[in-house]
């Protein structure tokens, strides 16, 4: 039984999606002009084409959420709207990828992101996003709430916190303590939901109520 379950791990982990092999390609058509040595500038710092410099990336800003395609900044960037702040590439500054390209992208993700020979936790099934991410007109839709797409886009709501201080933020969920913010700058930031005010604290609640019931039912 060991040795099939050990197969059966190899047959698994050989058809995960690998960055260099099937994501690092893609980002070398359309990013590499402002992510990589070849490029005059590294914008953000953020380099493409070295797998340890990513890598280490993941973690800062949320750039990659391994499982959660949702999550991950580095997936919300593509899928903006290109007139918006924030969408890469930028408007006029290079080819959108395909929608071929984005769902390879949000597959690498949701399989756990395996980069450099690492790799993180799969998401759950329900999240695969062959079964949720639609295309119409261009845009990205989703189809997990019925039967009519609804658009995957935040609006932008006022927050305050706990000393009063307004926040205008999208709201992208609530993960250990931490609520994921997307500023007006285009940067996301895991805000300690202690630190909101009574009233942000409950409407994040409320918000995030639904999904995590459904967390605590797997």
């Amino acid at each position: 039984m060991k040795v099939l379950l050990a197969i059966l791990c190899l047959v698994t982990c050989a058809q995960a999606l690998d960055y260099k092999r099937d994501v690092m390609p893609i980002f070398k058509a359309k990013c590499y002009d402002c992510h990589s040595e070849e490029g005059d500038k590294i914008k953000g710092g953020l380099r493409l084409d070295d797998e340890e410099h990513f890598l280490k990336r993941f973690s800062k800003n949320e750039v990659v959420v391994p499982g959660d395609w949702d999550a991950s900044y580095l997936f919300v960037t593509l899928v903006r709207p290109q007139h918006e702040k924030g969408a890469m590439p930028p408007k006029n500054k290079g080819e959108r990828l395909t929608e071929e390209e984005i769902m390879t992208v949000a597959q690498w993700i949701h399989e756990g992101a395996k980069i450099d020979g690492k790799r993180g936790k799969k998401g759950p099934d329900k999240w695969d996003p062959k079964k949720l991410l639609k295309f119409k007109d261009g845009r990205i839709v989703t189809e997990q709430f019925g039967p009519a797409p609804v658009v995957v886009e935040p609006a932008w709501q006022k927050w305050t916190n706990a000393k009063g201080i307004e926040i205008i933020a999208r709201f992208h969920g609530l993960s250990k303590g931490k609520v994921s913010f997307e500023l007006k700058s285009g940067k996301r930031v895991a805000y300690p939901l202690e630190q909101l005010s009574k009233e942000s604290q409950s409407k994040v609640k409320n918000l995030t109520a639904p999904s995590m019931m459904e967390m605590e039912g797997e």
